[in-house]
């Protein structure tokens, strides 16, 4: 028996365009909320220059209810609302300012609101701090400008 040549069918042309699978090394937007006031750092600096002196979980709350006023607004005009950070992700950029010297500890502790907590820890800017700008807003790329 005879075979008949196979026909091959035509590939269609794709619809949309397709992502890199592997995507290049350099990224070019920093680490957070890109280009946004509201990103962690930039937001937690501008807490302590208005206020001073606070614990992570005030600047938290501050970031939380900030976002949930702008979200109310991009709802309005039809627009994607941000997403809130947990508060897990918040206290590691909060190590990283510690770690880079950006905010220091004072000696004001609170107790917490349950027996079971931790007391609160409040901290403040330093001079470097007050004087950086990229820590605040990629505080890993700083320390560690490999993994940029």
């Amino acid at each position: 028996m005879k075979q008949r040549p196979r026909i091959r069918k035509a590939k269609k042309q794709p619809t949309r365009e397709r992502k890199l699978k592997n995507p290049p090394m350099q990224i070019t937007i920093p680490w957070g909320r890109g280009a946004s006031e509201y990103r962690p750092g930039l937001f937690t600096k501008k807490y302590f220059v208005k206020h001073g002196e606070a614990c992570a979980a005030d600047i938290y709350y501050a970031l939380s209810q900030e976002i949930e006023r702008l979200n109310k607004e991009r709802i309005d005009i039809g627009e994607k609302p941000f997403e809130r950070p947990n508060y897990s992700s918040f206290s590691r950029y909060f190590h990283w300012f510690l770690i880079l010297k950006l905010i220091e500890r004072t000696d004001k502790r609170e107790r917490a609101i349950y027996d079971f907590l931790q007391k609160r820890v409040f901290y403040k800017l330093t001079a470097k701090g007050k004087a950086e700008v990229t820590a605040w807003e990629d505080p890993i790329s700083v320390r560690h400008p490999e993994f940029r």
